[in-house]
């Protein structure tokens, strides 16, 4: 009965690990991200990036109907991580949620999602390059970022790069 014990509490232990793994990936990056951010003087939220590097997988705006019937609601993000147990952010996965199924519409890599203000911040040498992308890690991660870019998949599958929402009827 020991033996089956001890397998229980090491199965029990490293599901704890893996399951908690995602949660101090973010603890650690928002840490780092406040202790640079007041070091240098600026704040993440008002950092300025641009829409330019997601890549969509549909044309723009969309024809297709499932996709140009769908509500802002059903614009869903998923986190795209590396590992399960020392998780690393790739980059955003932009999702259309239909009934059926889920249709991907875009993906945004962590490496593509530049900073200009912390770009001239990391020119300076005042950052280093895994600075610069935990910073930029935690701004993509950031609940305001994430609703934003929802928000501008969104109006670009429905009336895309050149033209306003208020443009079309």
């Amino acid at each position: 009965m020991t033996g089956f014990s001890v397998i229980v509490v090491v199965l029990i232990f490293a599901s704890i690990i893996i399951l908690s793994s995602r949660f101090f990936y973010s603890m650690e990056l928002q840490a780092v991200t406040r202790r640079l951010t007041k070091s240098h003087g600026f704040q993440i939220l008002k950092l300025d990036y641009s829409f330019e590097q997601i890549v969509y997988f549909v044309s723009l705006p969309t024809n297709i109907p499932t996709i140009r019937n769908a509500k802002q609601e059903d614009v869903v993000i998923k986190l795209d991580y590396r590992d399960l147990l020392f998780p690393r952010l790739l980059g955003i996965k932009i999702y259309i949620k239909t009934d059926m199924k889920h249709i991907i519409l875009a993906y945004l890599p962590i490496k593509d999602f530049r900073l200009p203000a912390l770009d001239q911040i990391l020119e300076q040498g005042k950052i280093d390059g895994q600075d610069y992308l935990k910073i930029s890690t935690y701004k993509l991660m950031h609940k305001t970022t994430l609703e934003q870019i929802s928000d501008e998949v969104y109006k670009q599958i429905q009336v895309g790069r050149n033209r306003k929402m208020k443009d079309v009827k």
